[in-house]
C-alpha cells in the first residue's frame, strides 16, 4: 500500500517515470504477499501513467513514442481504457479510420471493468465523430460525394445529434442529386443548432428545387437572409423560380 500511494503521489506531481517504479514495487510486492487489489490497482495506475506520458507526447507530435507509451501500459494492464483511449486519440491524429473505430469498439468493451468506462466512451465517440465529420468535409471540398457521404455515415453512427453533420449531408445530396435524402438531412440539421440557418434554407430550397417543389423552394430561398448565399438566393426566386 505504500508502494502505491507513493506512486499515486508521484503520478499527481508528473513525475512519471518515479510514480511508474513506485506501482512495479507495490505490484511485485502485492503479489508475493498475495494481495491481489493492491496488485491489480498497481499495474492499473502504472497503465494510467503510461497513457499519461502517452498522451505528452502526443500533444508534441511524436507519434512513436506516444504509441509506444499506450502499448506498454496495454502490456501491463490489458483492461487499461485510459490507455486504449489514448490510441483513439493517436489513430485519429494518424487518419487511419481502421484503427480509430477498432480501438472505439475496444472502450466501449471495457465500459464494465471502468468506473469511468461510459465516460471514456462517451469521449472515445466524440473523437471518432470528429474524424470523420472532417475527413468528410475535405471529401466535399473536393467534391468526392460519396466518399464524402461514406464518412459522415461514419460519424452519425457515433453521434447523429449534429446540425452540421445533417447540414453537409445534405449539400452532398444536393450535388449527387439525391432530392429527397437532401430534402430530410436538411430538415434534420434545421432542427438542432447550426451555424447558420440561412445555408441550410438555401441547400433545402435547391433539393425543393430539384425535385420540382416550387412553392417548398420558394418559401426556402426567401428564408435566407445572411451569408454568400443571399445573392444566388434572390436569383432563383426572382429569375429561375418566379416566386410570388
Amino acid at each position: 500500500q505504500a508502494y502505491f500511494w507513493n506512486g499515486i503521489s508521484l503520478y499527481q506531481k508528473r513525475q512519471f517515470d518515479h510514480a511508474i517504479a513506485q506501482f512495479k514495487k507495490g505490484a511485485n510486492m502485492a503479489a508475493l504477499i498475495g494481495n491481489a487489489k493492491y496488485k491489480k490497482l498497481s499495474r492499473d495506475y502504472e497503465a494510467r501513467v503510461y497513457a499519461s506520458k502517452g498522451n505528452s507526447l502526443l500533444l508534441q507530435k511524436k507519434y512513436k513514442e506516444a504509441a509506444a507509451q499506450y502499448d506498454a501500459g496495454i502490456k501491463v494492464y490489458p483492461n487499461s481504457i485510459n490507455a486504449y483511449y489514448g490510441k483513439c486519440l493517436l489513430a485519429k491524429e494518424l487518419k487511419n479510420y481502421s484503427e480509430l473505430k477498432a480501438m472505439v469498439a475496444k472502450v466501449k468493451s471495457l465500459i464494465p471493468t471502468s468506473r469511468k468506462g461510459a465516460q471514456y466512451y462517451g469521449k472515445a465517440r466524440q473523437v471518432a465523430f470528429g474524424a470523420f465529420l472532417n475527413a468528410g468535409a475535405s471529401d466535399l471540398q473536393k467534391e468526392n460525394y460519396k466518399d464524402a457521404l461514406a464518412n459522415f455515415d461514419q460519424a452519425k453512427s457515433y453521434y447523429d445529434a449534429s446540425g452540421i453533420l445533417h447540414y453537409y449531408m445534405a449539400v452532398a445530396n444536393v450535388k449527387l442529386k439525391r432530392w429527397d435524402t437532401a430534402i430530410a438531412n436538411a430538415r434534420k440539421a434545421l432542427t438542432l443548432q447550426v451555424h447558420s440557418r440561412s445555408d441550410v434554407y438555401f441547400i433545402l430550397g435547391q433539393a425543393y428545387q430539384g425535385k420540382g417543389m416550387k412553392t417548398q423552394a420558394c418559401a426556402s430561398f426567401k428564408k435566407v437572409v445572411k451569408g454568400p448565399n443571399v445573392k444566388s438566393a434572390k436569383y432563383q426566386i426572382k429569375t429561375v423560380l418566379k416566386c410570388k
